[in-house]
């Protein structure tokens, strides 16, 4: 869950719970997660106590900054908020949050096996801003939408990508580029100082990095490795790279043959019509 959280803590406010890099310190706060104890409920469930920083107290230069891509998040939330979040979106399969990405998709994928498999219900969200109702939940039902959905989410693409570096918000390394047609995308920079990013500020720039997709196909942002000033011919990548295709899993390959088709149909068959004598003295031929 400490894990979890903390990447819900990179989704709100950076849209990636994956993105390499050093992560900035006041991210490093907002994200000190503590578990505190437990107790025993009437219902003979346990309760986990945990702590997390409001954000607010924590990271007070990022809200300073302003805002690059809508609404930062609420001062007054939590790790644990955006977690609730999150688990809404899922549970409600929309294909085109920015709340969520394929690490958290993993990541809820996982509960199942060692989790829901071996004795536990449900985990379920009692603090916060989203429980004044039916508090959020995770269970093996929204793993399995969570696995569903990152099925359906295009493989991470790389990319070259011409546009106008519009804006950047120093504290975490997040900037957007203007594409031609006017087009907003969000982007992180990986590179260990923000050097680049200043020396291109308002100009038109040429990117290097990995795309990142929601299970709709749209994209949800761009992991910038390295960056240049945009020449003529650069005009023809001021656009965003349609997915290349589905991720391939490995338990999508690792079906059982239990029918006769497939390969049960022709394992031990030998196709033509020779017979076991002619085959030989073809081979003695070869040889």
């Amino acid at each position: 869950m400490k894990s979890l959280a903390i990447d819900s803590v990179g989704m709100g406010f950076r849209g990636s719970s994956t993105a390499r890099g050093r992560r900035p310190d006041w991210m490093k706060r907002a994200s000190d997660i503590r578990f505190v104890g437990l107790s025993s409920d009437t219902d003979d469930s346990t309760l986990l106590h945990f702590t997390a920083p409001r954000f607010g107290d924590v990271a007070a230069e990022v809200y300073r900054e302003g805002q690059l891509f809508g609404a930062l998040p609420v001062e007054a939330d939590s790790a644990f908020d955006l977690l609730g979040d999150i688990i809404t979106d899922v549970a409600q399969r929309r294909r085109d949050s920015d709340r969520f990405d394929i690490g958290v998709l993993q990541r809820l994928e996982g509960f199942k096996e060692p989790v829901f498999h071996h004795g536990v219900d449900e985990i379920s969200l009692l603090g916060g801003r989203r429980c004044a109702g039916a508090p959020p939940r995770i269970d093996a039902a929204l793993s399995d939408i969570a696995a569903s959905l990152y099925q359906e989410t295009p493989a991470p693409l790389r990319a070259r990508i011409a546009g106008r570096l519009d804006m950047i918000r120093a504290s975490d390394k997040v900037f957007t580029l203007i594409l031609q047609d006017a087009q907003k995308v969000r982007g992180i920079w990986l590179g260990t100082t923000l050097a680049p990013l200043r020396d291109h500020l308002d100009q038109d720039v040429v990117i290097n990095g990995m795309v990142t997709y929601r299970p709709s196909g749209s994209v949800l942002r761009l992991d910038a490795q390295t960056i240049d000033a945009a020449g003529p011919a650069d005009q023809l990548f001021s656009r965003l790279p349609s997915p290349s295709g589905g991720v391939l899993r490995a338990p999508r390959l690792l079906q059982p043959q239990t029918g006769s088709a497939e390969m049960k149909a022709v394992f031990g068959k030998w196709p033509g019509d020779e017979t076991d004598d002619e085959i030989l003295r073809t081979l003695a031929e070869v040889e």
